[in-house]
This record gives structure tokens, C-alpha cells and sequence, in this order.
């Protein structure tokens, strides 16, 4: 009587482990899935059962996802390209155009070239607006504790600014790249 017992009593509990994982197979309950994980860790199907919860939870197939591709129409073209550009069709901005000139001077190596860089480092608390003086004339921005490049023609300038109250005044030849670095109060 025992032995038909115990063997009633697995084939049961069986059936009813059995059920539970084709439940949480079948179920489109989020709960019913995590619950069989969280109490059948060990469990064969546990991997498939945690990627069937991510795709409930998550709402849709475990399916990888596919980006779509489409042509690029002028359209398109013409509204990314905006950054770095001016109103007119293709156009590079100045500052584009500033920075290429940067890069390209500081990539060539010729001593006889016309032009120098001038970067200003400010390390005070106030921006500044640097004026140099000579052959021409440029104005500069600077934020504060922060840095800004100008190029400018080879020669002689006079420097001035505003350090928070405190004026900079300085004749400087500029006959080469330089970096010139200001210091407030």
C-alpha cells in the first residue's frame, strides 16, 4: 500500500512539474514565468523561460532587431548637412572654415608659411575679450577657465584685455605658434 502510494504521490508531483513548465511556456503571464524560474533555477528549460520573460516584459518577439534602410533623397541630405554650414546650399560656416585653416597650418611645417596661431588660455573667472592690434586687427572671446585660438598674419600686435578689472597690455611679435596663458586675481 506504501509503494502504490509513494508512486501515486511522484506521479503527481510530476505531472504537476510537468504542468507547470508547459504553463509557463504557453502563459502570456509575465508572473507565471518569473515565479517558475524563481522556484526552478536549476531547471533545463530555465534559459528559453528567461528569454520568454524579457520579450513579455518588454512587449513583442525575442526577434533580433533589423534596422530598415532607405535612400537617401536631397532632401534628406540637405537637412543633415546643416551643422557646420551656412544658409547657402553646401556652404562651409567661418568657423568651419576657421578651423580648417587651423588644422591645416598646424599640420604644415613650413617655417616660411604667412600665418601663426595664437591660443589664449584664461584662468581667471572672467571671460575675456582680447583685442590685437598691428597690421590688423582681430577680437577674441575666451570663456572662463577656458581656452580659444585665433589665426593671425605674422608681425608685431599689441594685446590688450580685461582680466576681472585688471588690464593686460602687452606688444608681442608673433613669428611663430604661441600659446599664451592669462591669470586672474
Amino acid at each position: 500500500m506504501k509503494k502504490i502510494f509513494l508512486l501515486l504521490f511522484f506521479l503527481v508531483s510530476l505531472s504537476v512539474f510537468s504542468q507547470s513548465v508547459f504553463e509557463a511556456k504557453s502563459t502570456t503571464d509575465r508572473a507565471v514565468v518569473e515565479n517558475f524560474i524563481r522556484n526552478n533555477p536549476k531547471h533545463p528549460a530555465v534559459p528559453e523561460l528567461k528569454q520568454r520573460a524579457l520579450s513579455l516584459k518588454y512587449g513583442g518577439s525575442s526577434a533580433v532587431a533589423k534596422p530598415t534602410v532607405t535612400a537617401m533623397t536631397e532632401n534628406k541630405i540637405e537637412k543633415t548637412s546643416k551643422v557646420g554650414t551656412t544658409a547657402a546650399k553646401g556652404q562651409p560656416s567661418e568657423q568651419a572654415k576657421n578651423t580648417a585653416a587651423v588644422l591645416t597650418s598646424l599640420f604644415n611645417n613650413d617655417p616660411n608659411k604667412k600665418e601663426a596661431i595664437v591660443q589664449f588660455v584664461n584662468k581667471s573667472k572672467c571671460v575675456l575679450v582680447i583685442k590685437i592690434s598691428g597690421k590688423k586687427f582681430y577680437n577674441l572671446s575666451v570663456p572662463a577657465n577656458g581656452q580659444n585660438y585665433i589665426m593671425v598674419d605674422k608681425g608685431s600686435y599689441n594685446v590688450s584685455t580685461s582680466i576681472c578689472d585688471a588690464t593686460y597690455n602687452q606688444n608681442k611679435a608673433f613669428t611663430k605658434d604661441v600659446i599664451i596663458t592669462l591669470k586672474g586675481n
